[in-house]
Formats: structure tokens, C-alpha cells, sequence
């Protein structure tokens, strides 16, 4: 872990915060943002550890400042439900404004992770000061709920097809990377889907020369056209 009272690391070679590149912060005023990099606590995670544990108390904003981040449930069965996976600027935060909230989820890192953590007691400080920063914040929450909403409708589809595409496609809308870095036991865990399942679409959609299979978990999109054609006509 190291503590800095500014690192010079949150300001980019051309001077800007790097605050300024993250969808939570960049439409604070420059003065919060300093202020929030201040406090902010970078620490560093080994692959295979955890950020936090199902039930640990929510008390800080952590911003996946580098790697991947599996968010997951296990059920009774012992069955691993996979939320989402971060990577670089994604943050958690939803629940931070939960009186007395846990975390109902586990994070796992999938690869060596730098994170930076910034209090709670630092950021309701900023909001107490700044207070016209809940509006961003309320726009922010009901994106995310939205998202939740499109994830549910998501996982309705019966199609596998169907179900992989408008996956792949959320995957590319949030993150705009040429790759994709998912395993197939991730993609089965995130969309309910067997592994079989997965691999079979995949192969279907690699011969259609929609997708690249690169080999190691990487998938490269060919023609986002091909998946949002399967997605909206419901192509099983």
C-alpha cells in the first residue's frame, strides 16, 4: 500500500487530473477533484486476491486504476454467479450512500490490480461542501439502475445466441477497448450460460465473421453490426 498527500501520479503528462478520465468524476469541478486526490489511498493487489468479501462493510470508493476485477456471488448450491467485470477507470461506489451498507458481492482479482481508494468520510466532506454534486451523482445511479434493468431483460432471453450478442454488445458499449478479456467460464458465470453453450456460440459466430478469437481469453469484434442484427431480429 502507499499513502501520498498528492501523488504526482494523479496528474497526466499534459497536466490534467487523472480524475478527469473517470465517468465518476470528471464532471466535478477541477477544486473537488484535487481535494478527492488528496486523500486518495493507492494500494495494489496480487491476481487471484480479494478486494472485499460478500458482507464487509462499504466505507470507500475504489477506482480500478489498473487490471481486471471479477464481481461475483456464490449461491447455496455453490454455484458462482459472476456481476460484472471491471478493468481500468471503472469504479464501485453504488452503495456508499447506504446507511450502515455491505458489500453483497465478492471482488476477485483476475490479474495484479492497482486500486485507488478514497474514503467515505473524504467524500461526503466534498458533498456537504459542494452540495449541487448530488444532482451528477443521482444522474450517475440512475444509469446504473438502468443497466441493472437491461441486465435482468438480458438474462430473460432464452436464445443463447440472442443472449451472447446483446452481451458482447453491452461489453464493447462500456468498454471501447479493440479486445474483449473474457474467459469462457466468465462469460458462462456472467450470462448464465454453460460453457459448452458459450464455446459452441462463440465458434458459430467466429464462422459468421462476426468475432476473432485471439486465443488466452481474447476476442476481438469484427462486425458489431452482425451482433446487433442477431440481438434486435432475435436470430437464434
Amino acid at each position: 500500500m502507499t499513502n501520498s498527500s498528492f501523488c504526482e501520479r494523479c496528474r497526466t503528462r499534459d497536466g490534467h487530473l487523472c480524475t478527469a478520465d473517470l465517468p465518476l468524476f470528471r464532471e466535478l469541478p477541477e477544486e473537488v477533484q484535487e481535494s478527492l486526490c488528496r486523500y486518495a489511498v493507492r494500494r495494489r493487489h496480487d491476481k487471484g486476491s480479494l478486494l472485499f468479501l460478500e458482507g464487509d462493510p462499504v466505507n470507500s470508493i475504489r477506482i480500478i486504476e489498473a487490471g481486471r476485477v471479477k464481481l461475483c456471488r456464490i449461491d447455496s448450491d455453490g454455484q458462482e454467479y459472476i456481476m460484472d467485470v471491471l478493468s481500468d477507470g471503472n469504479s464501485i461506489w453504488e452503495s456508499l450512500f447506504v446507511e450502515d451498507a455491505v458489500f453483497t458481492y465478492t471482488a476477485v482479482c483476475l490479474t495484479d490490480v492497482s486500486v485507488c481508494e478514497i474514503s467515505k468520510d473524504v467524500f461526503f466532506g466534498e458533498l456537504d461542501r459542494h452540495p449541487g454534486i448530488e444532482r451528477y451523482l443521482i444522474a450517475l445511479l440512475s444509469k446504473r439502475l438502468e443497466a441493472a434493468k437491461e441486465k435482468a431483460l438480458l438474462l430473460s432471453i432464452r436464445s443463447p445466441r440472442v443472449r451472447m450478442a446483446g452481451f458482447l454488445l453491452d461489453r464493447i458499449r462500456r468498454f471501447p477497448e479493440p479486445e474483449i478479456h473474457l474467459k469462457l467460464d466468465e462469460i458462462a458465470a456472467s450470462i448464465s450460460l454453460r460453457q459448452e453453450t458459450v464455446s459452441r456460440v462463440l465458434r458459430q459466430f467466429e464462422k459468421e465473421e462476426i468475432l476473432q478469437r485471439l486465443g488466452q481469453g481474447r476476442i476481438r469484434i469484427l462486425s458489431r453490426d452482425g451482433l446487433r442484427r442477431i440481438f434486435t431480429s432475435g436470430d437464434a
